[in-house]
């Protein structure tokens, strides 16, 4: 699928990796960890970690950024790019085959999963977190594959009970969310989904619920809820589907979810 890539001026190159050596060293890799990362030689490393030369705002800030990534799990390549535009371009773009190219309707997707995100960014949803990783899922009006449904790529990341950041959102890579909503469109109206923890309280909220068979298996003659409930089986932890149809909407009824959990508990 579409990966993401990062364009910088050819002066920018070397800066960048020696903010970037910086930054691995400061989140504790070590630097035959930073060697094998950026692809250059360890006492290249310690020449870049002893250097007094000045860099950039700019270059620092982006290399906390992919500093970030690289220690959530992205991996990281390193290439020359060679444009012939009559601009220079950098900046954040997505490679992607001719089978790949992002339509319009991926785009509103892509939008309203990033929307969903800021929505949910920094708030405590301590209550709402399940064992397993948190996603956030939208699918193609017409889907009929995973390539048709989008999500964080890796899931939500999570810090002190809050939403703090992703690694990016991807088409077909959540396999659990994506195989439960392409089934879901079979039975009911539903384009977005988010996971959560099972809460005790989550009948006494105003939201319609629906309900999972053990085998994640739509009961039948139900309509289409805003939750589904999933109660657990061996080795699983009951969950709950919040649905909608796209995922700003799913985000409007998990934080009025909270809301109200919070309201009955007190």
């Amino acid at each position: 699928m579409a990966e993401e890539a990062i364009l910088v001026k050819t002066e920018n190159t070397i800066p960048l990796k020696r903010a970037l050596a910086k930054k691995l060293y400061l989140k504790k890799k070590d630097q035959v960890q930073i060697s094998s990362i950026l692809n250059i030689s360890q006492p290249m490393v310690s020449n870049y970690l002893s250097s007094k030369e000045e860099i950039s705002n700019e270059i620092m800030n982006l290399a906390e950024k992919i500093s970030e990534k690289i220690i959530n799990g992205s991996s990281a390549n390193f290439h020359t790019c060679v444009t012939f535009l009559d601009d220079e371009i950098q900046g954040n773009f997505y490679v992607a085959n001719e089978t790949e190219l992002i339509s319009e309707e991926k785009t509103r997707i892509i939008d309203s999963i990033t929307e969903a995100f800021l929505m949910l960014k920094d708030k405590n949803i301590s209550e709402l977190i399940p064992e397993v990783k948190i996603n956030i899922a939208m699918a193609k009006e017409n889907a009929k594959n995973p390539d048709d449904v989008a999500a964080f790529l890796n899931g939500l990341i999570i810090a002190d009970d809050k939403v703090t950041g992703n690694n990016g959102i991807r088409f077909g890579k959540s396999r659990h969310l994506t195989n439960l909503i392409l089934y879901l469109k079979s039975k009911i109206k539903v384009n977005a989904m988010m996971n959560l923890a099972y809460h005790e309280e989550i009948s006494k909220t105003s939201f319609k619920l629906g309900y999972l068979t053990k085998d994640f298996k739509f009961e039948k003659r139900q309509t289409t809820p805003d939750i589904l409930v999933h109660k657990g089986d061996f080795g699983l932890e009951p969950c709950v589907y919040v649905l909608g149809e796209n995922a700003v909407e799913v985000v409007n009824k998990v934080l009025r979810i909270k809301e109200e959990l919070n309201d009955i508990e007190r």
